[in-house]
């Protein structure tokens, strides 16, 4: 049974998610109360994985050439347009000028501007990475909430970390709700710190950690997979990754306390970057899940215990998908698809404030 197909008679209203990727936050939405009715994306494992647990086919199309206005009159009354564009250009690792200005994905910003246009939704909803506030990034940001005050919507925004819904990540990203109808809100937070305030008073969930993640799937090696859960397989790891790998203390070591001898050639001319080949903390959240989410050289993307990398399975945990979602693709596409999702609980605490709006 499709998920979309989930959320049965409390659906209140329709949506379209533009750059949908493999369906985070469609996922969440629906869960949220809302009925999916399109979608557009042009990368076809993500397409798969897309219609294959959601039951819609997004559009295959390149943005920048859509008609969104003749979409418009093939779906109707649009109620809310979701997007989340490209993130790449605007991460921390592009932060200077002349990267961010010329990464022509930065400007897929303006091309969601021109669908809610076009589509003339009640509400818009716009994800990207926090590093959008800052820096050349404000320029995209600042523009587009201009842009949609012209079109006679109010606009809030700002950063929500994803752990703080339940997520068992920490993961930062800016979150804009802009209706036409009255001042939106952004969802409230649901989970805290464990020794917090809102915690001991009995409003707010402590964060979801690791250990509650991923600890009762079954174990694997280096390049095994379960036949049984999907997605639950490992990348085959070269031995001198293993050899480090093994010598990394348990829940939460780096590898600067692995003998430095065992450390890769590119790590001992040039240290930093201390999370690359770390292992995770059972009772802690991970580091943000990306695209290289499966690949220990990428990231703290090391089992808290077992000696290998996350298993795809439990980096769609981590980002809060249920197992029952199917990812299509090769091992790196897959990884690609959960990295580039808006998590699910983060987009559901969304689209639940939508709701109020109608």
């Amino acid at each position: 049974m499709p998920i979309s197909s989930l959320a049965g008679d409390c659906l209140t209203a329709t949506f379209v998610d533009i750059f949908s990727g493999a369906g985070g936050s469609a996922l969440g939405f629906v869960r949220g109360g809302l009925e999916l009715i399109g979608a557009l994306e042009r990368y076809m494992p993500a397409v798969k994985t897309f219609e294959g647990n959601l039951g819609v086919r997004p559009v295959v199309a390149d943005a920048w050439k859509f008609d969104f206005a003749a979409w418009g009159k093939e779906l109707g009354d649009v109620d809310v347009v979701v997007g989340c564009p490209p993130c790449q250009g605007f991460s921390r690792l592009r932060r200077s000028y002349p990267k961010v200005s010329e990464d022509r994905r930065n400007g897929l910003v303006f091309v969601y501007l021109k669908a809610v246009k076009a589509l003339k939704p009640k509400v818009a909803v716009f994800e990207n990475v926090a590093w959008m506030t800052r820096g050349i990034g404000c320029i995209y940001l600042s523009g587009l909430v201009e842009g949609l005050r012209k079109l006679g919507y109010h606009v809030c925004y700002d950063i929500l970390d994803a752990r703080d819904y339940g997520v068992p990540q920490r993961r930062k990203r800016l979150i804009l709700v802009a209706s036409s109808k009255s001042s939106p809100l952004l969802p409230l937070p649901t989970h805290g710190a464990p020794n917090s305030q809102a915690i001991q008073e009995g409003l707010l969930r402590t964060w979801t950690t690791v250990r509650d993640a991923i600890a009762d799937l079954p174990p694997l090696g280096p390049g095994e997979a379960d036949p049984h859960i999907p997605n639950h397989v490992t990348k085959r790891l070269p031995e001198n990754w293993l050899q480090l790998i093994r010598a990394i203390p348990k829940d939460g070591g780096s590898r600067k306390d692995a003998p430095r001898e065992l450390w890769l050639p590119a790590h001992q001319r040039h240290e930093g970057h201390w999370d690359v080949f770390g292992r995770l903390a059972w009772d802690s959240q991970a580091n943000t899940i990306t695209t290289g989410c499966w690949n220990p050289s990428k990231g703290r993307f090391v089992h808290p215990e077992q000696d290998r990398g996350l298993s795809l399975r439990e980096c769609a945990r981590l980002q809060g998908f249920p197992d029952n979602y199917v990812f299509y693709g090769k091992p790196s596409s897959v990884a690609r698809q959960i990295g580039e999702a808006l998590p699910p609980p983060l987009a559901e605490a969304v689209a639940r404030t939508l709701i109020e709006l109608f």
